[in-house]
């Protein structure tokens, strides 16, 4: 698949601090996108979205077990991590899959395997919906579907966020006093293995809400998740024909493995559905080289078809 030259490097700021270690940027419509990139662009093109309230950094262990024969991409979507955007942007799965394909064009990447995880499983899905020409196959880990968000807690904070005069976010995430108690919004409740999780993980993921501007981006990327960006996605999945596998943590405690059965019950295209015991919500994780699996069989059914 042929690439661009990348532009607009980051070297002089690292967004990331350990695992991979730089993010790079590049003009995607309104935004300045941040991502991750692996492997050599002579390789299949892989490119992982991930969901709220985490960014790129949640693929970096996946990306790394996928090695140099992949090529692997992970942008930060728009209102999350350190991808630059106006927090009055529309933040919806429909605009979020428009620029990430006008993205992939501008570098000249035409067929693409895509991997969704929860609010990136969404974005996923509008673009395997729309434009199945530009899907060589998908994974989906943990993802919303059907009418499944927002989660309790997700609605939780979403009516917190609606309120006005309250920085949501900050009420929270209460930081910085529950980054050093017990973590924030979730995250070590999102694991079954709460090591998975380390201090230095968690502050990675919460940098970014660390300022007014980041937890405004993200209070407003959350507002515009809703249960019918994904509804309206079923017609397209059902006709997809390419290869579709589902992997999900068993022990995932906001999104029950019984929607990754739906979805193997449901699509036509879903080869497989992979329940991991001991495992939560956030796989890639605690479960990087299931994850990395996955994907190597979904490239191994496009190299074959």
């Amino acid at each position: 698949m042929p690439t661009a030259p990348l532009t607009r490097p980051v070297a002089s700021r690292p967004a990331v601090a350990h695992g991979i270690p730089l993010k790079r940027i590049a003009r995607a419509g309104p935004a300045d996108l941040a991502y991750l990139e692996s492997g050599g662009p002579a390789g299949p093109l892989v490119v992982f979205v991930h969901g709220f309230p985490t960014h790129a950094h949640l693929w970096r262990r996946v990306m790394r077990r996928l090695g140099d024969g992949v090529h692997a991409l992970a942008p930060d979507l728009l209102g999350l991590g350190d991808t630059v955007v106006s927090p009055y942007q529309d933040l919806s799965p429909p605009f979020q899959a428009e620029i990430l394909l006008g993205w992939l064009t501008e570098r000249g990447d035409d067929r693409v395997v895509l991997v969704g995880h929860e609010q990136g499983g969404a974005v996923v899905q509008q673009i395997v919906a729309n434009h199945p020409e530009r899907v060589a196959g998908v994974v989906l880990v943990d993802t919303v579907a059907y009418d499944n968000w927002p989660v309790p807690l997700a609605a939780q904070v979403m009516r917190l966020a609606r309120t006005p005069g309250v920085d949501a976010l900050a009420y929270a995430f209460d930081l910085p006093r529950r980054i050093a108690r017990n973590g924030a919004l979730g995250f070590r409740r999102a694991v079954r293995d709460k090591a998975a999780i380390t201090d230095e993980t968690l502050e990675e993921y919460l940098r970014p809400l660390g300022t007014a501007e980041g937890r405004e981006r993200a209070r407003r990327f959350l507002l515009a998740g809703d249960a019918r960006w994904t509804l309206e996605c079923l017609p397209g999945l059902r006709a997809y024909d390419g290869p579709i596998e589902v992997v999900w943590g068993l022990d995932d405690p906001f999104l029950s493995p019984s929607w990754g059965a739906r979805l193997r019950d449901d699509l036509p295209a879903v080869r497989r559905l992979e329940l991991v015991p001991f495992c939560g919500h956030l796989l890639p994780e605690e479960r990087p080289d299931v994850v990395a699996g996955v994907v190597r069989r979904v490239l191994d059914d496009v190299v074959g078809a």
